[in-house]
Formats: C-alpha cells, sequence, structure tokens
C-alpha cells in the first residue's frame, strides 16, 4: 500500500514537471495545442507512459507526436533531477485515445438532444 502512494504521488510529480517543460521549455513549432493527460509508471520505476491529446487531427496530431518523441529525452532527463530516486524511468509518449472517445460520445449525446427537440422535446425535462 505505501509503494502505491509512492508511485501516484511520483506519477502526479512526473506529469507536472513533464506539463511545465511542454509548456514553457520547448521551442517546436510543432507543438500546439497539445496537453498531458496522465503519467503511468512502471511500479520498478524502469519505464512510463506519458499520455497526451491535442484538438488538431491527422498532420496535426502526427506532427505533435514526432515533436513529444523528440523531446522524450530531455524530458526524460528533467524528470529524474525531481524524482531523486535511483531509477529513472524511460518515457514514451502515447496518444490519450479516452480524450477522443469522451469527445465521440459527448457529439453523439449532442445530436439526440438536437433530435428530440426536433422532434418537440421528446419528454425530457428541464
Amino acid at each position: 500500500m505505501p509503494a502505491d502512494i509512492r508511485l501516484r504521488r511520483l506519477e502526479k510529480l512526473a506529469l507536472q514537471r513533464a506539463s511545465e517543460i511542454v509548456l514553457f521549455e520547448l521551442a517546436d513549432p510543432r507543438m500546439t495545442m497539445v496537453t498531458l493527460t496522465r503519467v503511468k509508471l512502471a511500479r520498478d520505476l524502469s519505464h512510463g507512459v506519458v499520455f497526451w491529446s491535442t484538438l488538431g487531427e491527422g498532420g496535426q496530431r502526427t506532427k505533435v507526436e514526432h515533436a513529444l518523441r523528440d523531446a522524450a529525452p530531455f524530458v526524460q532527463t528533467e524528470i529524474a533531477k525531481v524524482f531523486r530516486t535511483r531509477r529513472t524511468p524511460h518515457l514514451t509518449f502515447r496518444f490519450d485515445e479516452s480524450i477522443a472517445g469522451a469527445v465521440r460520445v459527448s457529439g453523439i449525446l449532442e445530436n439526440l438532444q438536437k433530435e428530440r427537440a426536433a422532434r418537440g422535446g421528446g419528454g425530457e425535462e428541464e
């Protein structure tokens, strides 16, 4: 149990530091409208995954993905400085599909609401 609490604390610290780096320290024009959503660390701190999302799609998403992959060693080094642990996790960046899914579901619900309104209310309470 204490190890889980420590791991969650390190994940929060990694997310905070990585977000600061992406926002303020990287000067890569490919990195626009990017949000780091969460960090998942291995129990032994051998590796970690930083999940990210962007509003852009297609080519924009690919550009951000390449920029984050190129910045991974720098981000990893900076996170190692704040961790102060014997082992530094090898970081990889992965697109957060859950955000895209939530946006898709939100759009579906919005369309359903519009259809109900067009049919005359359909039993919707306000």
